[in-house]
């Protein structure tokens, strides 16, 4: 904002007094926060800092003149996070306000197309504790949220590039309310309490909504929650913002404009294949094409692209779904997950049949997606004339670049990382810091090989040979390692020893 001073609230020290002069929905509405007051005049840190009607209204609110400076959202929000987001305390708060709870809401509210807006103070305790763990949820950065009951309470956790984190606790005899309340929003049976339910949330905070995948089931303290956030707001990651080198977005910008065969992305649960199937549909996306998505569920709804979600119940699995857009006309198509020979059989004669298909495969390495195609029953010649590359990638955390602690690597790490004993690369630690929520880390980004074929290793799939000749073949033709992508970035201080260790399973 030309002409006002700015400031960086993660630099700045605030005056936690002085931020508080103005109530939390206050603050929240008008994107505007106190920073500190210097006689009779407050100076305050605004996202706009010419809306003078905002200004009028701090200044009636508090009886001071106003000086505005300028911050960003981004900058807003996490201050506004280290002020108000205690999702312990708030959900303390909630239960002690919470004599007798009754709910009027009829079953499904919500569920038809209605969304919640977080941030209600004047709501009853119970809708209070559920929109505090949310809200939290959602300034935290975290994708999942974990309702966990045991015998004396219930445990509230929030994962958070990747790891799960304690955030508060909830008294037992209040624990029963609070599902009901998410099974309310939701529109799920708030009377069955024994068969596991499914549903979804739709909810806005702060101008942005957000999706939320709820899954209950019953265990023998209760019923446990786990509701997955997605930001439907959020700009999809680009290619270009997985953090993979040059070289081998390079690779992957030239597999994926082939005009036909097929491209799998392999990993284990959460290691971000979704988002880099996404990436690279983005990547060739344009009006000349027909691109269509048969997905469980759609995470991210892409402008140009038809995407239909599995419904078992009305018939729509993987394999009917994909059967049906054969005769759609289309170049591209994207199977969510091949969890069956039928899906498996239909996906690569469509790669044989002039389209290009991309998809994903549980195996531990991309040589393993060639093995797991013949057990599901493909035969090795299709594979062999079908299959145009496997990414194998794994998700490691980014260190915090505010706290990060550079030392001398030992002789044990030197060898470990596959460098001569008596080199001492400077390394980096996580320590932990405000920016980072005391974790060491911010952030996460993929590690990847791309095993692609060619005619060395179409010999030895033919002939059935195990994969790990076909990984050595791979690695003999150029394949960079997951393992060797992962200690680069290591050494680049990107990430840490630990984290390597956590994600990536060392053979050497």
């Amino acid at each position: 904002q030309q002409g006002y001073e700015y400031v960086s609230l993660t630099a700045e020290p605030i005056d936690v007094h002085i931020a508080k002069i103005l109530p939390e929905p206050f603050v929240r509405r008008l994107m505007a926060l106190p920073i500190r007051q210097e006689d009779r005049e407050l100076i305050v840190a605004m996202a706009d800092p010419s809306d003078i009607l905002a200004i009028d209204e701090i200044s009636r609110a508090t009886g001071l003149r106003v000086l505005p400076v300028f911050t960003t959202e981004t900058d807003l929000e996490w201050a506004m996070a280290q002020l108000y987001d205690d999702v312990s305390g708030k959900v303390n708060q909630a239960a002690a306000l919470a004599d007798a709870i009754e709910f009027s809401e009829g079953p499904g509210e919500n569920g038809a197309g209605e969304v919640l807006v977080l941030g209600n103070e004047a709501a009853p305790p119970v809708i209070q504790m559920v929109d505090s763990i949310l809200q939290g949820a959602i300034t935290a950065r975290a994708t999942d949220i974990h309702l966990e009951p045991h015998a004396q309470q219930a445990r509230v956790r929030y994962r958070i590039d990747g790891l799960l984190y304690d955030k508060a606790l909830i008294p037992r005899l209040m624990y029963a309310a609070v599902v009901s309340r998410i099974k309310i929003l939701a529109a799920l049976d708030i009377a069955e309490h024994v068969k596991p339910q499914d549903g979804r949330i739709s909810m806005r905070l702060r101008d942005r909504e957000y999706d939320v995948r709820v899954g209950i089931t019953a265990t023998a303290f209760g019923e446990r929650v786990v509701m997955r956030l997605l930001d439907k707001s959020n700009v999809l990651v680009g290619l270009e913002r997985l953090g993979i080198p040059p070289d081998q977005e390079l690779i992957i910008d030239t597999i994926i404009r082939k005009p036909h065969g097929m491209v799998l992305v392999t990993g284990p649960t959460g290691s971000g294949k979704t988002t880099t199937l996404y990436s690279c549909l983005q990547r060739v996306n344009d009006s000349s094409r027909n691109i269509m998505t048969i997905e469980d569920p759609v995470e991210y709804y892409i402008e140009g692209i038809s995407q239909i979600p599995v419904r078992p119940r009305a018939g729509m699995t993987f394999a009917t779904g994909l059967r049906s857009m054969l005769r759609q006309d289309p170049n591209i198509i994207m199977v969510g997950e091949i969890r069956d020979a039928e899906t498996a059989k239909i996906a690569v004669h469509a790669a044989l049949t002039g389209h290009l298909v991309f998809s994903t495969l549980h195996t531990n390495d991309a040589s393993g997606s060639v093995v797991r195609l013949v057990d599901m029953g493909i035969e090795p010649y299709f594979i062999t004339s079908s299959l145009i590359a496997t990414i194998g990638q794994r998700l490691v955390r980014r260190l915090c670049q505010g706290c990060r602690l550079p030392y001398e690597a030992s002789r044990d790490i030197a060898t470990e990382l596959g460098l001569p004993a008596d080199s001492r690369p400077t390394l980096y630690r996580p320590v932990g810091c405000r920016e980072c929520e005391q974790t060491g880390y911010k952030g996460r980004l993929s590690v990847m090989e791309i095993f692609r074929m060619n005619e060395v290793i179409r010999e030895l799939v033919l002939a059935r040979k195990p994969a790990t000749a076909l990984r050595e073949a791979a690695i003999s033709s150029g394949m960079s390692a997951i393992s060797d992508a992962a200690t680069a970035r290591v050494l680049d201080g990107t990430t840490s020893m630990e984290e390597l260790r956590r994600v990536i399973y060392l053979e050497e």
